[in-house]
């Protein structure tokens, strides 16, 4: 008879994705009875997914590993510049340029002072997706989808799936197209970024960037001109995610140095 640790060893990523779409749409059910008024929605399904698997399927040197990433900051500062500014960046340009396609002006008083937001973020980043979800989307799965797919198909199941993860917010009228299509996108914006920094600490931060320039920076347009800059966003992200797989090439987005193209056309 096969045990459970071996079953989940040989099907990592299936066991995986089930158990973390499992968990967080279960518990999700007391949040949707409640309208979302009354308590958080759980987004540690993936992290406890992650680290479930990882001691099944590897023990404690599999589980080390992910939090080993967890806090690698030894990382070139290129990387911190393109954690913090490409989503904050994004959004910036996409306000800005929203008037040019018939939008208002924006409204930037209605975007919070950095002092009211800052406290409001690090709540967010704990109890609204970053931490309960990079550890298992790049900390777990996007070594094992590399293992066995190019980065750009790996980048594009995880996309997906993670997309699906979140459809239960349509539920309580928390999730748009533009915010779907935005995350399957962004997932080989992440897969880039990680790739380059074997660093979930780098994802989270990311994560947080993006999320939040959304959530506050989206605050200066209202009603159908917001609906139009979220768009703008997408449309960039997409700009972005192509020059990626442009530059990069589809296997693994890393620019490998010329001695190691060199050896590999001698081969």
């Amino acid at each position: 008879m096969t045990s459970v640790p071996s079953l989940v060893r040989r099907h990592q990523l299936t066991a995986f994705f089930s158990l973390a779409l499992g968990l967080t749409w279960l518990a999700f059910i007391p949040f949707w009875l409640s309208d979302g008024d009354s308590i958080p929605w759980f987004t540690f399904g993936p992290m406890v997914a992650g680290f479930i698997v990882a001691a099944l399927s590897g023990g404690w040197s599999s589980v080390k590993a992910i939090l080993a990433s967890m806090v690698k900051w030894r990382v070139h500062p290129f990387w911190y510049l393109v954690a913090f500014g490409l989503p904050f960046g994004t959004q910036l340009v996409s306000i800005l340029i929203n008037p040019l396609f018939g939008a208002a002006a924006p409204a930037w008083s209605n975007v919070p002072a950095l002092s009211e937001m800052l406290p409001i973020i690090a709540l967010y980043a704990v109890f609204s997706g970053p931490l309960g979800e990079e550890p298992g989307w790049r900390g777990f799965a996007t070594p094992r989808l590399l293992a066995s797919h190019s980065a750009l198909a790996g980048s594009l199941i995880l996309g997906v799936i993670w997309a699906i993860w979140h459809f239960p917010l349509g539920l309580v009228g928390d999730l748009s197209l533009y915010s779907t299509i935005n995350v399957v996108l962004a997932g080989i914006v992440f897969t880039w970024l990680y790739q380059n920094t074997g660093s979930v600490l780098l994802a989270f931060i990311m994560h947080v960037t993006h999320q939040n320039s959304v959530r506050f920076l989206g605050k200066a347009f209202t009603g159908g001109d917001y609906g139009q800059q979220q768009w703008i966003g997408v449309a960039i992200w997409a700009i972005i995610a192509v020059a990626i797989v442009a530059y990069y090439g589809t296997e693994s987005f890393v620019r490998r140095p010329r001695t190691q193209l060199a050896a590999a056309g001698a081969a």
